[in-house]
């Protein structure tokens, strides 16, 4: 083990914690408020390098999909099957590719996916 890890605070001495949400740790609910409210107003989603079972946040293609959840008025709502266009970035299938959830999957490596898209969106502006 390094001896520098776990990083301590130089004023306390305490264990630094990176601003990262680890598995069975709640997530910060202003960050979940406003991944569901962009999730609310976006016409274009990708999903990249997820199994998409790790939820609250699995749930945000649905979401997007479907439009429901909490509205700025505070009511609940639904509406069906929006024209929001959602692409998945993965190396294999999730359930939101078998569920209908997203338009399109891009089957492979994020790490060499990514770039080749944002060389086309450049290429297109």
């Amino acid at each position: 083990m390094r001896a520098d890890c776990p990083p301590l605070c130089k004023k306390c001495g305490g264990i630094v914690k990176d601003d990262i949400v680890h598995f069975t740790e709640p997530i910060p609910l202003d960050i979940a408020e406003e991944s569901e409210e962009e999730a609310l107003k976006c016409d274009l989603m990708l999903i990249c390098g997820t199994s998409a079972v790790v939820y609250p946040f699995a749930n945000l293609p649905r979401i997007t999909r479907f439009r429901f959840g909490t509205l700025p008025s505070g009511l609940y709502g639904t509406s069906y099957r929006t024209a929001v266009k959602i692409i998945e970035v993965n190396a294999e299938p999730t359930q939101l590719t078998h569920e209908g959830i997203s338009d399109y999957l891009i089957e492979g490596k994020v790490g060499e996916i990514l770039p080749r898209i944002v060389d086309e969106v450049k290429r297109a502006s």
